[in-house]
C-alpha cells in the first residue's frame, strides 16, 4: 500500500467518522514533520511550473485530475528514480492530483490541495501511487519559492483550508493538532534540511486510517 493515504488522511473527511468538529469544506490531514515527509517521498524537486492541464478521466472510472509539469532546476532527492521514470521528459517532470475542469466545463475542487500556477517557482515532494505521482502529504508537500529584490530566495508553505490531526503511535488515537512548523527559510538552508532528513534515522510509519468523504 502506498504511504500517501497514511500521510494524507483524506481529501474530505466525514465529520461523523471522527470526534472532531471540522468544517466540511476543508481538508484534514495528519501533521507530518519534514524528516518523515522527505523519507516518504520518492522525489524532492526544485523548479518552475511550466504547464497545468486538467484531465477528465471519468470515462475510465478515475475522476477528474489536474496534471502539473515542472521544469527541474535541481533534484534534492530521487536522481536514480528520475533516470527511469516515464513521467520525466528531458528536464521536465509531470505529476497530478484530484480535481480540475471537467469536459462539460464544471470545476471539481478538493479544498486544501496545493495549487500550482504556470511560472511559479516551487519545491515539491512527490511519491508514487497507483494513479501516478502525487504531492506527498497533500498540502504539506509543496513550498513556494520567492525571490527578493536582492536576488535572495526564500521558501514558505501556505496551507489554507487545512485542519491538522496528530495520531498516537502507541494507541492509534487521533486528536486535533497544530500545523507542522515551517517558518520562512532561505532556499539554500531549506535544501540543507532536506538533504539532512534523508540521512536521518528512519521515521516510524504512521498507521493507516480509513478514508471517508463528505457526501
Amino acid at each position: 500500500m502506498s504511504t500517501f493515504p497514511r500521510l494524507l488522511l483524506a481529501s474530505l473527511l466525514t465529520v461523523a467518522a471522527l470526534p472532531l468538529a471540522v468544517p466540511a469544506q476543508a481538508m484534514t490531514v495528519l501533521a507530518v514533520e519534514l524528516p518523515q515527509l522527505v523519507q516518504t517521498s520518492e522525489l524532492v524537486l526544485h523548479g518552475k511550473v511550466v504547464a497545468v492541464q486538467s484531465r477528465d478521466r471519468r470515462a475510465d472510472g478515475h475522476g477528474v485530475w489536474t496534471e502539473f509539469t515542472l521544469e527541474i532546476a535541481d533534484t534534492w532527492k530521487g536522481d536514480e528514480v528520475l533516470k527511469v521514470s516515464p513521467a520525466r521528459v528531458g528536464k521536465r517532470f509531470t505529476w497530478a492530483h484530484p480535481g480540475g475542469l471537467r469536459s462539460d466545463g464544471l470545476m471539481v475542487s478538493v479544498p486544501g490541495m496545493p495549487s500550482f500556477a504556470v511560472g511559479e517557482e516551487v519545491v515539491v515532494a512527490l511519491e508514487k501511487t497507483a494513479q501516478g505521482y502525487v504531492v506527498c502529504g497533500g498540502p504539506q508537500g509543496k513550498w513556494s519559492v520567492q525571490t527578493d529584490k536582492q536576488g535572495k530566495k526564500t521558501v514558505q508553505r501556505d496551507m489554507p483550508d487545512v485542519h491538522f490531526l496528530t495520531q498516537s503511535r502507541q494507541t492509534g488515537a487521533v486528536t486535533p493538532g497544530a500545523a507542522p512548523l515551517q517558518p520562512m527559510k532561505l532556499l539554500a538552508d531549506f535544501k540543507a534540511d532536506v538533504l539532512a532528513a534523508q540521512k536521518a534515522a528512519p521515521q516510524p510509519a504512521v498507521a493507516p486510517i480509513p478514508v471517508h468523504r463528505v457526501k
